[in-house]
């Protein structure tokens, strides 16, 4: 991972790093903790025994997954891509990891909840896209970044895509990341700016739940 680090200390330094034309081709994460976070997707956070290592479990609960999902599903996914996104989306642990286009969306989930930590948004200026009709996303050498055909509104609110791991639990080393660490002292703060912005809960999880928290979130705020 890239050594290159800023110190986001106001709203107004978060609309400069966004802004910036380097960062125009890039996908963004953010994170609450920015010390202890590691670029890993869930499944490589999965604690490997004698008996099963990262790769059976993964295989296993994903072969699980598709058994016992169709009844809940309304459309068919084609291949393990369009799965995986769908397990990743719903909570499962993949090799999949989340990304947005959008900077300020991933500021927003940096400061979401409370922390006393710093916080960090995470650009990653990566290339290279899936092909989903001719490659296996277990076969890949490399990680590379990948859109599903089928978006839930979650996602496309979000601005989401995914990154897509071989070792999912190595973490990613890139020259082509870079990192800029939020001060836990203005976290509360750039929250209620981009809340003023249009990202919030409920414009990033569309419908009652998104709207719930966003109320609640907003009230408490306010008294």
């Amino acid at each position: 991972m890239s050594a290159s680090h800023t110190i986001i200390s106001s709203f107004s330094d978060l609309h400069e790093f966004a802004s910036a034309e380097k960062h125009r081709k890039s996908v963004f994460r953010g994170v609450r903790d920015s010390k202890r976070h590691r670029l890993i997707p869930s499944v490589g956070r999965v604690t490997p025994t004698p008996k099963r290592s990262i790769a059976s479990f993964e295989k296993r609960i994903l072969t699980v997954f598709k058994e016992m999902a169709v009844p809940h599903l309304n459309f068919t996914p084609q291949n393990d891509w369009e799965w995986l996104a769908l397990a990743q989306h719903h909570g499962l642990p993949t090799r999949l990891l989340d990304w947005s286009y959008n900077p300020l969306v991933a500021a927003y989930f940096a400061v979401e909840k409370p922390s006393d930590t710093d916080s960090a948004i995470y650009s990653y200026s990566i290339v290279r896209t899936a092909d989903p009709e001719k490659e296996d996303p277990f076969a890949i050498n490399k990680v590379i970044k990948f859109r599903p055909r089928h978006i839930a509104a979650r996602i496309s609110a979000q601005k989401g895509l995914f990154t897509i791991h071989p070792n999912p639990d190595k973490p990613i080393q890139s020259p082509r990341i870079t990192k800029v660490v939020i001060q836990n002292q203005c976290r509360k703060e750039i929250k209620r700016q981009l809340y003023t912005y249009g990202i919030s809960s409920a414009t990033l999880f569309p419908g009652l739940d998104g709207l719930a928290k966003e109320l609640r979130w907003r009230y408490d705020t306010e008294h």
